[in-house]
């Protein structure tokens, strides 16, 4: 009898989350919450329930962490937990897709935030552009990693 390989048990398999997956998610929480400009989330909005309004920052910075994050800052120092890593990562992969020239390095170098915030506030831009722009980069990031994403 031929040996066969054993399936793979769901405690063997690391649950990554693709960046096309949080950008998704955050396009849906823009639709069930509302979007902002200016601010990550709008605290002061009249909304039932914990998620406010957020820009596409903020709402992809609760996509991967389950909460909003009042100061509206997502770092990396020291303490790295896997929801904040996983957030960095999808907020640098969209600064990278709205701005070629966006580089992730350095000290001083533009922030993926920055980028975005800039993309987000920009005082044409509209609410269904930002959902599309969030959708496109997903569907792009599936189309050039062979692993996919969350379809």
């Amino acid at each position: 009898m031929k040996p066969t390989r054993q399936p793979t048990t769901s405690s063997d398999i690391d649950p990554v989350i693709t960046p096309a997956a949080l950008l998704r998610a955050a396009a849906v929480y823009l639709q069930h919450h509302g979007w902002t400009q200016h601010q990550f989330y709008d605290l002061i909005a009249d909304t039932t329930g914990p998620f406010p309004p957020a820009c596409a920052s903020g709402a992809i910075m609760t996509a991967a962490t389950g909460r909003c994050l009042a100061s509206g800052i997502c770092t990396l120092d020291g303490d790295e937990d896997p929801d904040t890593i996983t957030a960095i990562r999808a907020l640098r992969v969209f600064a990278a897709w709205l701005d070629l020239e966006y580089t992730p390095v350095g000290y001083y170098e533009t922030s993926a935030i920055d980028v975005i915030g800039d993309w987000n506030d920009y005082a044409g831009r509209t609410f269904d552009e930002v959902i599309e722009t969030l959708t496109d980069a997903a569907d792009d990031w599936d189309r050039t990693h062979l692993t996919g994403g969350a379809r």
